[in-house]
């Protein structure tokens, strides 16, 4: 079966209209407010690192040689190689996430958020046809993680980020440089941050919860467990990879226009809806690198190269799925409001007048990967998914970080276990803005 190669110059940032500025005014700077701080008061002033590449030398493309091989001598790959994925956001998870290099990455050419510019975008021709006595790909060549004991490294992880593998800072001092303190967004990340008692790991109360799902964890003991994880992206990368690709690539790096576009509204005009989902980036991107610190698990391609993901993988732990747990988390504030759950929320076929909220034994018993009767909840195991059939996650991360948002959720908005008013506070300005819509009678 032929499935052909795939263009990078028909996805870069000069060729690829749709999305990436200036040729697209609904996404770039400075022609939509909604993402832009400079132009939208609710993002207070020029300064939100999440929305202004022109101020940041972290997310800016023209300021980064890791976005233009022009700017970088030592870089291998032609110019226009390394546009695949827009440089606005560039934190592998929707929007601005502390990476701790307030001026960027210094000397190190990035392709990405947390990317080295050696494993940017690269084409494979992805033809498995068979008969010439050579695989298509080396898919049965494996390493066993359990027997080899074969962990991430504090080596491993990439230089920006690796004072996560130290111990929990609560005054967040690497994680806050690259962010704008007056960010609603950033208070409440702050505030979620000084109750790391009750969420960080081991031990803590959302931690024992997050474990009691024991199907999760067979990867630390099951090698044929993990084997099967393996067939099933190998299936994802013959069957899905190629018609996927230029989708997986913006989602790379930016979530947000998804769920706008799916929700259909006018971001100019729901500032607080943005800004609820910014602080699902905040507090989702704390929490998982936390996990991911903590469980060091390697990328599926450290194990099976023949996966040959084909940009990254990212250098930093698996476990969680840090897109898995910001989608899922996005979704799940946004249902928090009720004019959006009326539209978007949990539909019940036996009785469509029921309250269309998420409740936590739905999230807690229904498994990732079902159906869960909820446009909002499908994008998040979409994106989740695409992370899956690009060859970075294995599906025990991304159902992983799918509990763990649900259990940040939990804690912060239902039971309020975890007091992060600031949330609370974004939350309530943003249902105002989704008004119940009352039946006809």
């Amino acid at each position: 079966m032929f499935l052909g190669t795939y263009n990078l110059a028909s996805m870069g940032s000069s060729n690829y209209g749709a999305y990436y500025a200036p040729n697209h005014p609904s996404y770039g700077a400075p022609n939509h407010a909604a993402y832009f701080a400079p132009n939208h008061a609710a993002y207070a002033g020029p300064n939100h690192a999440a929305y202004v590449g022109p101020n940041h030398a972290a997310y800016a493309g023209p300021n980064h040689a890791a976005h233009g091989a022009a700017n970088h001598a030592a870089h291998p790959y032609p110019a226009g190689a390394l546009k695949l994925m827009p440089g606005g956001n560039g934190t592998g998870a929707g929007s601005a996430s502390g990476t701790g290099f307030r001026e960027g990455y210094g000397p190190i050419a990035r392709f990405e958020y947390a990317t080295p510019a050696a494993l940017g975008p690269l084409p494979w021709v992805l033809d498995f046809a068979t008969g010439d006595g050579w695989p298509s790909f080396p898919l049965a060549q494996q390493i066993d993680p359990i027997a080899h004991q074969l962990e991430w490294q504090p080596q491993d992880w990439d230089p920006a980020l690796r004072f996560w593998t130290r111990p929990f800072d609560p005054q967040l001092t690497e994680w806050l440089q690259d962010l704008n303190l007056a960010a609603p967004a950033v208070t409440a990340a702050r505030e979620f941050g000084a109750r790391h008692d009750q969420w960080c790991a081991p031990g803590s109360p959302m931690h024992r919860r997050f474990e009691q799902d024991v199907s999760l964890f067979r990867w630390r003991r099951e090698w044929a467990h993990i084997q099967c994880e393996l067939t099933d992206l190998a299936d994802l990368m013959r069957d899905d990879r190629l018609r996927y690709l230029e989708e997986l690539a913006m989602q790379s790096s930016q979530m947000v226009p998804y769920f706008v576009h799916l929700m259909g509204f006018d971001p100019t005009t729901k500032p607080w809806t943005m800004e609820l989902m910014n602080c699902a980036t905040a507090i989702g991107n704390l929490v998982k690198m936390h996990y991911k610190a903590l469980y060091r698990r390697v990328r599926p391609s450290a194990l099976c190269p023949g996966l040959t993901p084909p940009w990254g993988p990212p250098r930093h732990p698996a476990f969680p799925s840090g897109h898995s747990t910001v989608a899922h988390l996005m979704a799940l504030l946004l249902l928090s409001v009720p004019g959006i759950a009326q539209r978007f929320g949990i539909l019940d076929p036996n009785n469509p007048a029921a309250d269309r909220m998420p409740q936590w034994p739905h999230m807690d018993r229904t498994p990732y990967g079902v159906d869960q009767k909820s446009s909002l909840l499908w994008l998040a195991w979409r994106i989740a998914r695409g992370r899956e059939r690009l060859g970075l996650h294995y599906s025990s991360d991304s159902a992983a970080g799918r509990r763990l948002a649900a259990l940040v959720w939990d804690d912060c908005v239902n039971q309020q276990l975890i007091p992060v008013p600031a949330l609370l506070e974004v939350l309530a300005r943003a249902r105002e803005e989704w008004p119940v819509v009352s039946p006809s009678p």
